[in-house]
């Protein structure tokens, strides 16, 4: 992808028609609900920039409520790290049964591959979206950081948000070989930052100072269609006690809940690009290693809260990815854009 690239939603009428544009605007994020109340009086504004290796974006908006559910974390299927820093407002970022505050200044990291909700008053922002290989040996730290806040009053915070601030401004007169290196010189800021939180909080690494974690999420998603791909397989495969391994999948729900996890979304890809035509149920549950096309449904339905089946049958016009891309004749380009980011 070229860098560059520039998207705009700036709209000046408010209400419905701005909604519905922010909608497809926000939609390889998030889905979103507007009050009833407040739809009539809704504004949103957004400007997005590709820096190459990296997706900048500023961006304003009237109160709103923000989930990124297991569906759609499944259909989108990336593993970016997204850090947002609030220019104005407040928001309050609902992640695994916790919740944290961020205010004007603070800069909340996300990582797209897991879920999360949101609720914030009208807002301004600059959100980054980088890919995972960018943060080179700090990767394997960022599974701990799934909905942190780096705390804008803090001076390493203060320093990152001057940085996110600059590359605001200066962005648009970037070469594309300065845009590639400033979306560098971001994950390296922020992997510090990463690097600089409390021992128990980080994930072990490997000898060869290479991320174990990440090493081994490359081998499970390799490998998720065998059969015995489990815990044993893995501490065999990379000479790793039990305990050691659990500790390592403690911030991804532990090892066995990690490899269901993915398999599921794994299935749930599959029975979605088929648009009703693809294979059979029974087919994807043996596929993606489930002992039965029952158990198969039951974890389906808990993880995305829909049947298998549903999914499968779904029309193109369903909210997937191809089908947004064909829907959205503001930003066709954005979908590409976040599924194809790479270091």
């Amino acid at each position: 992808m070229r860098s560059n690239s520039v998207l705009h939603l700036d709209d000046a009428r408010p209400g419905l028609h701005q909604a519905e544009a922010w909608r497809d605007a926000v939609a390889p994020f998030w889905t979103f609900a507007i009050r009833k109340e407040d739809l009539a009086a809704f504004r949103g504004r957004s400007h997005v920039q590709h820096l190459g290796n990296a997706i900048l974006c500023r961006a304003s908006a009237s109160g709103l409520q923000f989930t990124r559910d297991r569906a759609l974390v499944a259909r989108m299927g990336v593993d970016h790290v997204l850090a947002h820093m609030r220019l104005s407002g407040l928001s309050r970022i609902a992640v695994g049964g916790s919740e944290q505050a961020c205010g004007p200044g603070d800069i909340c990291l996300l990582d797209l591959s897991r879920p999360l909700a949101a609720r914030s008053t009208d807002y301004r922002a600059l959100t980054v979206v980088l890919p995972r290989g960018l943060f080179g040996a700090h990767q394997g730290a960022l599974d701990a950081l799934h909905g942190r806040v780096i705390r804008g009053a803090t001076p390493f915070g203060r320093m990152l948000g001057d940085h996110l601030r600059s590359l605001s401004a200066h962005a648009p007169g970037f070469s594309e070989r300065e845009a590639g290196a400033a979306g560098q010189a971001t994950a390296m800021l922020l992997g510090a930052a990463v690097s600089g939180l409390p021992a128990e909080d980080r994930v072990g690494q490997a000898p060869d100072g290479a991320p174990l974690l990440l090493t081994l999420r490359r081998f499970i998603e390799a490998e998720l269609a065998a059969p015995d791909l489990n815990a044993e397989t893995l501490g065999r495969t990379f000479g790793l006690s039990r305990s050691a391994l659990y500790r390592l999948f403690v911030p991804l729900g532990g090892v066995s809940g990690y490899i269901r996890q993915r398999r599921l979304a794994r299935a749930y890809q599959e029975l979605a690009a088929g648009g009703g035509r693809g294979a059979r149920v029974s087919e994807v549950a043996y596929r993606w290693g489930f002992e039965s096309p029952a158990h198969f449904a039951q974890a389906f339905r808990a993880a995305f809260g829909h049947a298998p089946r549903d999914v499968r049958a779904q029309s193109p016009a369903q909210p997937l990815p191809e089908a947004a891309r064909d829907r959205s004749e503001s930003w066709p380009d954005f979908y590409d854009w976040v599924l194809r980011l790479a270091a």
